[in-house]
């Protein structure tokens, strides 16, 4: 057989059209690029026993990914082996067959044609040449080479092997250009037409000249069969040198049309992105294109359920960066519940996803990271990209060097339903305000510091559900925090004979440290919770950072204040901090220390005295207790109507009067 010929009698441009007249692609989707990997591992390990390539420590090729085929992967490669198998004569037959043999692959892409066949060269080749390299370390491999009439003695048929060797390395690195050019966002950059329609014919002639060269490979075999003198090698591996010249050549021209496309491609997509702020969009369906510039028929996925960017037309998007590790948990557990569980979360207008675009720590992503990646996106109810290390280097340079993105920080960008980006990034105003933040604009976050104030309502909306419940229904709530366990059991004690002498409030246990006081936490009053610990103090980082944004320096701001201390408070210098009063109202009373311990005392004392007051009220009216010089009288006229006598209070001791009745 004569491989020298180039395309023999039929010239490029009919070869051309015949290819694109067999070319009628269907949607499916095969991982051209993981299929290659293992192709190019099998062949250098049958052919040149080069185990530099890791080995399969599992079966990889199960794990990739085929969308919309009507066959399995074995399938089709054992389908198109069949077709390659058959016994051909001449350079003319094999270009005949070669373009059947495209007939039989009109439904894929070309990266895919070229990749399913050399999948199938692999797969034949392995079984061929694996009892070889066995054979001297396995009896069984060395009987199966027998079998089949295979050389077991490799000086015989070495030129042969390094030859074929060369042309496969030749087809892979040809492959691997049809396979980056395919996946170049070609909608998303207008380039010299002149360059993409050239480079565009030559991948068509790559991907047949791989195919054709394939079947040349296979013809080898009943050569390789026949190998026993060092004439037959040298003639056989002469054919195949000639033809991997071929390939190398093609190669070169085609990695660098394929390097020119990729490179003015990625210029102008980064001098759009830097536009997209600014410029005005129909929808948000340019941009998502734009920033996910892969080539892909399959972008999201949302748990197992593959979902096409359209889904995402009409709503508002949070663009979650992060890196593919989302640890500490907390902050996205707390995500997740104030936008996906929170109560409040039942207005139909608010159209909005979270589309997760993780962020590797460097330009490649590592084995662990999507193994990472793939655990939690099919774990969390977001949406998120499906495979975000086919995303444009480009995309990630400018994410870190134009969006106040830095390597394993987490942000959340808002865009519009028009493409609008309008805010930067609002993860702590999602995480203060949940769906109440919505559309979560900037000047949203204004409004909403402008509707609240400084309340325990503020302080603990979105932890617990019961929370929500104590607020709608006007309880007290007492919140403390201590590292000293002693003072805690103190606390929780005076507490709970408080509560058994009429003061309805709830307790609620908020330190930076989990403390180890096993008789308080047994107190079926007092809540302790290192999960609520946790979200509560992240929501107060979230708060001050969101007030640092907006504070003048010439205004006071209570919230900006207060928070500051709670998150700065020195646990050497007082024993604890606690704060009460009703979640809705902004009239609150923070203690620090033994003040606590002696105002809780105080209340104890006054016993019946203190009937009607509440506990927010008793704890205010302990802060100074002095006696009295002398008894003295207050009348009080009787209300009309009225159940209950209110409480009076000393003018000069501030403690609760003793009531009698006077008639008149």
């Amino acid at each position: 057989m004569n491989f020298r010929s180039d395309v023999s009698a039929l010239s490029e441009d009919i070869i051309v059209e015949r290819l694109l007249r067999s070319h009628d692609p269907d949607g499916r989707w095969i991982d051209s690029e993981m299929l290659l990997q293992e192709v190019e591992t099998i062949l250098s390990f049958v052919l040149e026993n080069d185990i530099s390539k890791p080995l399969l420590t599992e079966n990889r090729m199960t794990n990739i990914e085929v969308f919309e085929s009507k066959e399995t992967l074995p399938y089709a490669i054992s389908r198109i082996s069949v077709q390659m198998l058959c016994p051909c004569k001449g350079g003319n037959e094999i270009q005949t067959r070669t373009l059947v043999l495209f007939d039989h692959l009109k439904e894929y892409r070309w990266d895919a044609k070229a990749v399913l066949v050399l999948g199938a060269l692999a797969a034949t080749y392995g079984g061929l040449l694996l009892p070889i390299q066995l054979a001297f370390s396995d009896p069984v491999a060395a009987s199966i080479a027998t079998l089949n009439q295979l050389p077991t003695e490799k000086t015989k048929f070495r030129p042969w092997s390094n030859s074929l060797s060369l042309v496969v390395k030749a087809m892979v690195d040809v492959t691997k250009c049809i396979t980056e050019f395919e996946r170049l966002p070609l909608r998303q950059a207008k380039i010299d037409n002149n360059i993409v329609g050239e480079t565009m014919s030559n991948i068509y002639l790559a991907t047949y000249r791989v195919v054709k060269s394939a079947l040349a490979c296979l013809q080898q075999i009943a050569y390789f069969k026949q190998i026993q003198q060092a004439k037959e090698s040298r003639r056989a591996a002469g054919e195949l040198s000639s033809l991997g010249y071929q390939l190398r050549n093609m190669h070169t021209r085609l990695n660098k049309q394929v390097k020119e496309c990729s490179s003015q491609i990625e210029e102008e997509i980064y001098q759009r992105l830097r536009n997209i702020t600014t410029e005005t969009h129909q929808d948000n369906q340019e941009v998502l294109q734009l920033l996910f510039s892969l080539q892909d028929d399959v972008l999201l996925q949302q748990y197992s359920r593959q979902i096409d960017i359209t889904e995402l037309k009409e709503k508002v998007i949070l663009l979650l960066l992060s890196k593919p590790e989302l640890l500490p948990i907390e902050p996205f557990h707390f995500l997740l519940q104030q936008l996906y569980d929170h109560p409040s979360n039942t207005n139909t207008e608010q159209n909005y996803d979270i589309l997760w675009l993780p962020i590797p720590l460097s330009q490649n992503w590592t084995e662990e990271e999507k193994e990472t990646f793939t655990f939690f996106s099919n774990s969390l109810p977001w949406i998120s990209v499906r495979r975000p290390w086919l995303m444009s280097s480009t995309v990630l340079d400018f994410l870190r060097t134009e969006w106040p993105y830095r390597d394993g920080e987490t942000m959340v960008v808002v865009m519009e339903s028009s493409g609008k980006v309008v805010n930067m990034n609002a993860m702590d105003m999602v995480l203060i305000w949940g769906v109440r933040a919505y559309p979560f604009s900037v000047s949203r976050e204004d409004e909403l510091w402008e509707e609240d104030g400084w309340s325990l309502q503020l302080l603990l909306d979105g932890i617990h559900p019961a929370f929500k419940i104590w607020v709608k229904e006007g309880r007290e709530i007492c919140i403390f925090g201590s590292h000293d366990s002693e003072w805690v059991e103190e606390i929780t004690s005076l507490a709970r004979k408080l509560q058994n002498q009429g003061f309805e409030f709830e307790m609620i246990y908020l330190s930076k440290r989990m403390i180890t006081s096993a008789s308080a936490m047994e107190e079926s009053s007092i809540l302790f919770s290192p999960a609520i610990q946790q979200l509560f103090w992240l929501r107060l980082e979230s708060i001050k950072r969101s007030k640092l944004k907006r504070i003048e320096s010439s205004k006071p701001d209570r919230v900006f204040e207060e928070v500051t201390e709670l998150l700065d408070f020195d646990y050497g210098k007082q024993k604890g901090w606690a704060i009460i009063g009703k979640g809705s109202t902004a009239e609150t009373e923070k203690i620090v220390g033994e003040k606590l311990v002696e105002r809780m005392r105080r209340i104890l004392r006054w016993g019946e005295y203190a009937t009607g007051l509440s506990f927010t009220e008793a704890i205010k009216i302990a802060e100074e207790e002095k006696p009295c010089e002398q008894s003295h009288t207050v009348v009080v006229p009787f209300e009309e109507g009225s159940s209950t006598m209110r409480v009076v209070t000393c003018e000069k001791c501030k403690r609760p009067m003793k009531k009698f009745v006077a008639y008149q």
